[in-house]
């Protein structure tokens, strides 16, 4: 008898010690922030398990991955980061499948459950660690890498990396579109955050706001002193601009081109300065662009040359032939930019503006045809 419950105690002692072993692996496994990598092919830098099961699903699995991340997003993230706009961005963004948590690193849930259960700091938080060049490569292969947004771009990564030009540089806005740069969740039409979703992160941070433009190669050029000729991006062998640039007239037409696929002219032509002026307001899509864009207003809010000391008692009739509009790219009373001009037609008109009245001892009003219209 004494015997067989020695055994039994053995056989106890020895499950219980297996439950032990068991529980310690899992909770290893479980505690661990590094994921498993494996090598990839051809020198490609090795991928973790997360990224190859999003960023390339297929079938199936690759609706199940997103759907599950998504699901961890709005369950995991939005408990504590006011984060609706960035979920609704990054769903409609080319990193769709690819879990938060691929980019965002150096976060371990598991480590902060006490405060996030207790609720022991400020919300809302925010992510203070920026996505770091080590997450990029973990799916993208830098060597070698020259793929552009645009057949005649050079855009060498290798050489960029070597001068320790981060992603994030020229990268930064692909998943959320600079929504927080550019301030749309203030705007009225997208400042409740419950409202949004991917159609309204498609209207928001359509595709120029996720792709780098030509003021991020030149800001980043100019600050580190290098090139800005136009070759050294350009696969340009016999010329210096665009065809249509070197026309011998192109100061005198580029106006009319751009009135036909003025976002085409953005491409290039964009100035992240205008993003701090007066929302232009004269309301004319082109005028508004010249007034709030250095590379235009360099040249269109200097004094033109006909301008001269003749040309007040002719303004009124230039003003007629070619619109108002053409007028307050310069004269109006929101200016794009401090110290413009001075000069603005109410000053001896006094036109009848609704955000401007008149005062009593003013002449009578214009006919309707001159009013400004706002």
């Amino acid at each position: 008898m004494m015997k067989r419950n020695v055994h039994k105690r053995s056989f106890k002692m020895a499950l219980f010690f297996a439950l032990i072993l068991i529980l310690s692996a899992l909770l290893v496994a479980g505690c661990s922030d590094k994921p498993t990598t494996t090598s990839g092919s051809g020198g490609e830098p090795a991928k973790t398990d997360a990224a190859k099961e999003t960023a390339a699903p297929s079938g199936d699995k690759g609706s199940a991955a997103q759907a599950n991340n998504t699901s961890i997003a709005k369950s995991e993230c939005s408990e504590c980061h006011e984060m609706w706009p960035e979920i609704a961005t990054w769903q409609t963004s080319v990193h769709a499948k690819v879990a938060c948590t691929v980019c965002h690193t150096g976060y371990n849930p598991s480590q902060n459950k006490s405060s996030h259960d207790s609720g022991a700091f400020q919300k809302p938080i925010r992510i203070k660690n920026p996505v770091s060049d080590d997450a990029c490569n973990s799916c993208h292969a830098m060597e070698n890498r020259n793929e552009t947004l645009l057949p005649d771009l050079i855009a060498p990564h290798k050489k960029h990396a070597a001068a320790n030009v981060s992603c994030l540089e020229c990268h930064r806005f692909t998943t959320h579109g600079n929504i927080g740069e550019r301030k749309v969740t203030t705007r009225d039409q997208y400042s409740d955050y419950n409202k949004w979703n991917p159609q309204v992160a498609q209207q928001a941070a359509p595709g120029v706001h996720r792709r780098p433009n030509m003021f991020v190669c030149i800001n980043c050029h100019e600050s580190r002193k290098v090139t800005t000729a136009c070759a050294a991006c350009h696969y340009w062998e016999d010329r210096k601009s665009l065809p249509s640039h070197e026309d011998q007239q192109w100061l005198v037409v580029h106006g009319k081109n751009g009135r036909q696929d003025i976002d085409n002219c953005a491409k290039c032509h964009y100035d992240k300065e205008s993003e701090k002026f007066v929302t232009p307001s004269t309301g004319d899509k082109i005028a508004d662009f010249a007034r709030a864009n250095s590379y235009c207003y360099g040249c269109h809010l200097k004094r033109p040359p006909n301008h001269d000391a003749q040309w007040m008692p002719k303004h009124s009739k230039v003003a007629g032939e070619r619109g108002l509009l053409n007028c307050f790219a310069c004269h109006d009373r929101e200016q794009p930019r401090p110290n413009v001009t001075g000069t603005y037609c109410n000053t001896c008109h006094w036109f009848q503006v609704p955000a401007a009245p008149a005062p009593a001892a003013a002449t009578p009003a214009a006919p309707a045809s001159a009013e400004k219209k706002e």
